[in-house]
């Protein structure tokens, strides 16, 4: 360092020297006397110094902004490099190597990076001492990255400045042998720059040869055969310019006064072998050569050049030559250093075809400074490390380093692996006589706690289900150290840290029931089964606990735990009932809001125009929906049962939670699923029904019609109670006249009366066409009460029927005149001469005019008495 200071300052005293001889050539040519010059020159170096001054301030004000960011992060790559390239910039040598080597402890350096590093120290050489520390920062870098370029300098400057090799003396040579043998071992077999080591190596041979040609013919024999076996060996390798290598070969033998081909044979005169073996090589390289091209440097380090690596790598597994293999990862991890799949590929090989080699630990160690967010190549480099006999000390310390390396995984179920890893490490030592078990129980310990500690710490809501950290230290505690007490003290410690974890009590049983303490299992039985669990835990422990006293406990025992968890469990399912009823009814209510805004509203007010489902204004103002085909694809399924409920005073619906509390096992289809308005076109009215009567009742009935599809009973929204009518709907006309033929059928002591549910398409069609037609009649509720009420135009006001599965988005949308509404209990047939039955509440109002004048009657309006007396008079 300081000769290139005082080179650089004996550089700047000439160019001051200079430009002074310069000036005092200017005044001898009659420039001097110009004092406007001078004052321009004296401006022009001001200017100079001003900007050189100024940039100065700006270099140290980067350099500082630099340094206290590193100081804040000294895990930012990117700011490394550019804190080096500023230093080195500016020249602070000092500052530079300081920076070199804080970067080179945290992260590797690229090839290019040591490359710049040792240039430069290598230009400081002015001792042998020097030298040691140069080729110790080349040999640092070839270990981080496979470099040739590197390979090529270190090689040089040991040429160059190595003392022994210089003088060329025999240990010199040995030396410098062994370097080129270690570069081929490394290097050799690079398809593209692998021949760079070759051709160093052979020119080292024939300098050699050169200098000892005063050596005896045995000796110097000798260095021609070491010359050639360089050629052959290389030969054998299949490289880019393996034609080169051959003519360059054939061209040194014929000095030598051999001849090598002939017109018919190229390699004419070569020993079989060797031939044998550049044949092998040619055709290897004819196979290589397209994916070579296919990771060329030009090529863009994307997904698609990695995935070029691993097919170039399948194919290089395939011929079973792990150098190979190992030089083309090594390749693929310059371009790749921060891809950790690449890593764990690459030593997941080694350890398949190089068991026990300690290249292993060395791309382990290299793989954890690239990607040491990698908690699985921290485990595996412990494992590798195990594997190849490694003390205790050094496995704490990698385990110590994993912990605390700055970059943190990204999950906690990686810390747990990580301190399962240890924990295997150390229980598997255990057994061996060479170490103390105490020291050993004490470091599991130890780790067991710190692994609580940290996972509770950094990852207060991760849950260990799977309990491998405490089961493990659990069964350790009473299988190895044969200490029962601190068994159950890690279960304790786990139960009152986390006690509505099931698991937990699940284990802890466990552990009991497989040392033979029934005593201890029931009592911790006893313990937990009224606590409240996640889920269905409590269920799931009481029915434990049961089973556990059939195969264990005693006839007392069996009757006390089911005394005890019986009531526990129509507790927990009553909850789960009374939530699940809930959710629904919240889910309804929901889904019926987002229903009456899609929906047409349905007019209920008295004497408010009605909207008919096939007028032109409603159906712009409805959205298409597709038409249900009738299929028989249901044919043999499960029809679907609703449970609907009304509301006395409302003409609306909703589902209702004690219904669904009372027939929680009759399937219910959710909201969501049907959004529908139920056209009843195969749809029968069953009405008479007991009050007893159910949907499952219902269902055995109609169950023997084919294409049965839906069941909708009739249900009070507020109190649950059946309303004694229901709706069955069918796939087609087939399964409704079978069901229309079990009218008077018998149903719980009821005969019931099945009819068709018959939607009317207008009101004014279905007053117009009342005779020989299904009605049917709705009155509003205060109707009922003053059967003479009407409305403006002297009709009775007629009021549209909702669906009363509307609760869960499916309004019916009849707009029939007159009607009965569902919720009065009705769908009664009014047709032909049949009419006199029908109530006068409901009869009487057809019978007016627009001003209260009665109208004549017409022959299919219910009858009065005294019609009844001249009919029976007649008779």
């Amino acid at each position: 360092m300081a000769q290139l200071e005082d080179e650089e300052m004996k550089a700047a005293t000439s160019d001051e020297e200079e430009r002074a001889d310069g000036s005092d050539g200017g005044r001898e040519a009659g420039y001097g006397d110009n004092n406007d010059e001078d004052n321009d020159t004296t401006s022009s170096s001001s200017s100079e110094y001003d900007l050189l001054s100024d940039e100065e301030g700006e270099t140290e004000a980067a350099i500082h902004k630099l340094e206290t960011s590193l100081t804040q992060n000294p895990y930012n790559f990117q700011e490394h490099v550019e804190y080096i390239q500023t230093l080195r910039k500016s020249g602070m040598l000092e500052k530079l190597r300081a920076a070199r080597e804080k970067m080179s402890t945290i992260f590797p350096l690229s090839p290019d990076m040591w490359k710049e590093w040792t240039s430069d120290e290598a230009r400081l050489i002015s001792s042998q001492e020097d030298v040691a520390a140069v080729c110790q920062l080349f040999e640092r870098g070839l270990q981080d990255y496979l470099s040739i370029p590197l390979w090529i300098e270190y090689l040089e400057l040991k040429l160059h400045h190595d003392q022994d090799i210089v003088e060329s003396n025999d240990e010199g040579v040995t030396k410098m042998r062994g370097l080129y043998e270690g570069a081929l071992a490394s290097a050799s077999l690079h398809f593209l720059e692998g021949t760079k080591i070759w051709a160093s190596y052979r020119q080292y041979e024939l300098n050699l040869l050169n200098l000892k040609q005063d050596l005896p013919e045995e000796l110097r024999m000798k260095h021609v055969n070491c010359v050639r076996s360089i050629f052959r060996r290389q030969l054998s390798v299949p490289s880019c310019d393996i034609n080169t290598t051959l003519r360059d070969y054939i061209d040194w033998e014929s000095k030598q006064g051999i001849q090598i081909g002939d017109d018919s044979d190229d390699l004419a005169g070569l020993p079989a072998n060797v031939a044998a073996s550049y044949r092998k090589a040619v055709q290897m390289c004819a196979l290589r050569e397209p994916l070579e091209e296919k990771i060329s440097k030009e090529k863009p380090k994307d997904a698609e050049l990695l995935q070029n690596f691993l097919s170039y790598i399948a194919l290089e597994e395939e011929t079973g030559d792990p150098a190979r293999v190992q030089v083309l990862y090594e390749r693929a991890v310059v371009e790749f250093p921060i891809t950790h799949d690449l890593w764990l590929k690459y030593t997941s090989y080694l350890e398949k075809c190089l068991k026990g080699s300690p290249i292993i630990l060395s791309v382990y160690t290299r793989a954890i400074r690239n990607c040491p967010w990698s908690q699985a190549l921290w485990s595996r480099r412990m494992l590798a490390m195990e594997r190849s006999n490694a003390g205790e000390t050094a496995l704490a310390e990698v385990f110590e380093q994993a912990l605390h390396s700055g970059f943190a995984f990204s999950t906690p179920e990686e810390y747990l692996d990580l301190f399962l890893t240890r924990v295997d490490g150390l229980r598997r030592r255990l057994p061996s006589k060479q170490v103390d078990k105490l020291s050993y129980l004490g470091s599991l310990r130890e780790t067991y706690k710190q692994a609580d500690e940290f996972l509770s710490t950094y990852f207060p809501t991760f849950v260990d289900r799977s309990l491998k950290l405490h089961s493990y230290w659990a069964r350790l505690e009473y299988s190895v150290a044969n200490d029962i007490v601190a068994a159950r003290g890690v279960w304790e410690y786990l139960i009152k840290s986390s006690g509505s974890m099931l698991e937990a009590w699940k284990g802890y049983i466990s552990m009991e029931v497989s040392l033979g303490n029934l005593a201890e299992a029931r009592a911790l039985y006893r313990r937990c089964y009224t606590r409240k669990f996640e889920g269905n835990g409590s269920e799931v422990l009481c029915e434990a606990w049961l089973q556990f006293e059939r195969e264990y406990g005693s006839l007392e025992d069996y009757d006390y735990a089911l005394l005890k968890t019986t009531p526990r469990l129509a507790e927990v399912r009553k909850l789960q009932q009374m939530q699940d009823a809930k959710s629904l009814a919240s889910a309804s209510r929901e889904s019926k809001e987002v229903t009456n805004k899609s929906a047409k509203t349905i007019t209920t007010v008295l004497g408010q125009k009605r909207q008919d489902p096939h007028d032109i204004e409603t159906i712009k103002e409805r959205k298409p929906r597709k038409k249900q085909k009738v299929s028989t694809a249901n044919v043999g399924k499960e029809p679907i049962v609703h449970i609907v409920s009304a509301d006395m005073e409302e003409d609306k619906t909703e589902d209702a939670p004690a219904a669904v509390a009372r027939n929680m096992d009759i399937q219910v289809k959710p909201e969501s699923e049907d959004k529908h308005w139920y056209s009843d076109q195969c749809t029968a009215f069953v009405s008479r029904l007991a009050p007893e009567v159910n949907e499952d009742d219902l269902y055995n009935l109609f169950s023997q019609c084919k294409y049965l599809r839906e069941i909708r009973l009739m249900r009070d929204r507020k109190t649950g109670v059946s309303r004694r009518f229901a709706y069955v709907d069918f796939d087609n006309e087939e399964g409704l006249s079978a069901a229309l033929k079990l009218n008077e059928q018998k149903l719980k002591g009821s005969k019931i009366k099945v009819l068709r549910s018959d939607p009317a398409v207008s009101s004014k069609k279905s007053v117009s066409n009342s005779k020989d037609q299904i009605q049917e009649v709705s009155l509003p509720a205060r109707e009922e009460k003053n059967d003479g009420m009407r409305n403006s135009g002297g009709e009775i006001a007629q009021k549209q029927s909702s669906n009363y599965g509307q609760s869960q988005g499916r309004g019916r949308g009849r707009s029939i005149a007159p009607l009965v509404s569902h919720r009065r209990g009705g769908h009664v047939q009014l047709s032909g001469k049949t009419t006199f039955a029908v109530p006068r509440s409901l009869a009487r109002p057809l019978g007016f005019s627009r001003r209260g004048q009665t109208e004549e009657v017409k022959s299919d309006e219910p009858k009065s008495n005294e019609d009844f007396r001249k009919m029976l008079s007649k008779g």
